[in-house]
């Protein structure tokens, strides 16, 4: 959508003409939420009906008590300038919000190739030349967005000159790229900054004929990437996707996971293929059952997608028979948080609030824990808030889950203020793990060699089924920070 071009107000120093500028400019600059198509209607009514006399000539001089309109055809959105001692650009959207930008915050953000690489988008300007108490010396709205002249400095890169600069910021950017967090009264819409992506749960009745699929020739070998894009939006909106029709060697399911992104090498190694053994380094390395659970949660940054491909399962007594057991379970975390904040709020809550420290201990490696960068470690429920601090967690705001209580271990800082919080936790634990392998959650698959499956590890949970036989099993992990630019530059929004 084009956005409307906004009039443009001045406000030269501490007085005005008309006592409704002033009404206007203490609406801006005091209130962040500008409550308010009602208003901003109003307040744009009142200037259209000001009489011809009242107006301002075209050629008037501001003097350090006026306020200056710019000329607007119409009643749309507008910009305030208040230069007072910390000068900013206040812009109302016509959306209910009035957004303000300082003027530093501005000239160091300025998008002009002197500014910002045109290729790499790296700001090339040194922040730190830059005045701190540098004031605009003129604006101007323009349908690309809004024009700034910046008085004559000496910050221009690679110039030293003392030329006047002149930037120009969309409309689009700068709605979208607010400095300050905004206060309202009200309960403020989903946003951007707030709002949990689109997703879609794929029920366990889907299984087996209408999960989520993509084959690998429209995946690896179509001239445009348009299978490529299904294959990562099924995986952003369902949480995971099935890719029938691979070849059922290490080589082809590689190349499935390179086609996203390189692989993220753990203590497992980068690309693992892995039979059961007598004496592994984890549980998934047994025919033992698995529980629904994340993996890497030890890690600070766990892992963000995963890949298996079953190779093949035989039979123990007769390797030219199939095995029997090993089926995959998946559960949609998305969706059990949402049943569990519902139904159990006070479980939802304690598992969004009491961190959780996991190890992996039975590595060569050495022994890995999730506390490095916060000693209690995480909770199960991790969420999202543009101030950083979520006081209401719920699923709205829901990025991540963490969750193994195979690798959960005993924390060595305090996690819980009393013995109340703490049973809390336990009671909270005891239901997630029954909703998680309900049938209104547990989708059960037997992977079959030639259809490997891929699946969000912050937002879907997995297991397996005890298993006969022996069992060839090869996969992979890509970084979560790989797989969503991955999917920017096909245009899916992630």
């Amino acid at each position: 959508m084009k956005p409307r071009t906004p009039s443009v107000l001045f406000r030269g120093g501490y007085g005005f003409q008309y006592p409704w500028k002033r009404q206007a400019l203490r609406r801006f600059a005091n209130n962040t939420s500008f409550s308010t198509r009602k208003r901003a209607s109003s307040l744009s009514t009142r200037w259209n009906t000001v009489s011809t006399s009242q107006r301002t000539p075209s050629t008037w001089t501001p003097s350090h008590t006026q306020t200056r309109c710019m000329a607007s055809a119409s009643s749309l959105p507008q910009v305030l300038i208040n230069d007072m001692a910390n000068q900013e650009v206040i812009v109302d959207f016509n959306t209910g919000t009035a957004v303000r930008y300082p003027s530093f915050w501005l000239r160091d953000h300025c998008p002009c190739a002197e500014c910002q690489h045109p290729s790499t988008h790296q700001r090339q300007l040194d922040t730190f030349t830059i005045d701190p108490e540098i004031k605009v010396s003129s604006v101007r709205s323009t349908p690309s967005g809004l024009e700034v002249s910046w008085p004559a400095t000496t910050d221009i890169p690679d110039t030293g000159s003392s030329a006047t600069h002149t930037s120009v910021y969309p409309w689009e950017w700068l709605e979208t790229h607010p400095p300050f967090i905004q206060a309202s009264n009200k309960t403020p819409s989903p946003t951007r900054q707030t709002a949990q992506r689109t997703w879609a749960h794929v029920p366990p009745s889907a299984a087996p004929d209408n999960l989520p699929r993509v084959s690998y020739d429209a995946i690896m070998n179509t001239p445009d990437t348009d299978g490529l894009k299904h294959f990562l939006q099924n995986i952003h909106t369902y949480g995971l996707c099935f890719m029938p029709e691979t070849p059922a060697t290490p080589e082809a399911t590689q190349s499935l996971i390179e086609r996203i992104a390189h692989i993220r090498a753990t203590h497992y190694g980068g690309f693992w293929d892995f039979t059961s053994e007598v004496n592994p380094i984890d549980t998934a390395y047994t025919n033992d059952p698995l529980p629904p659970h994340t993996d890497t949660t030890y890690f600070t940054d766990p892992a963000g997608l995963q890949l298996f491909h079953l190779l093949s399962h035989t039979s123990s007594r007769d390797p030219g028979k199939p095995g029997k057991g090993g089926e995959s379970t998946f559960v949609d975390g998305f969706a059990a948080a949402a049943y569990l904040h519902k139904h159990f709020p006070q479980h939802y809550h304690a598992l969004a609030t009491y961190p959780i420290t996991s190890a992996a201990l039975g590595s060569p490696a050495g022994a890995f824990l999730n506390t490095n960068a916060s000693l209690h470690g995480y909770p199960v429920l991790n969420h999202s808030s543009p101030t950083g601090r979520v006081s209401s967690p719920s699923p709205t705001m829901l990025v991540q889950i963490r969750w193994n209580n195979l690798d959960r271990f005993a924390p060595m800082t305090p996690s819980f203020p009393n013995h109340t919080a703490l049973k809390s936790w336990y009671a909270a634990a005891r239901e997630w793990a029954r909703i998680l392998e309900s049938p209104e959650f547990l989708l059960t698959v037997k992977l079959q060699p030639g259809e490997p499956v891929i699946f969000d590890n912050w937002r879907v949970l997995h297991g397996r089924l005890g298993f006969e036989g022996k069992r060839r099993v090869c996969g992979a992990y890509t970084g979560m920070d790989d797989f969503r630019a991955r999917c920017r530059s096909l245009g899916i929004e992630a």
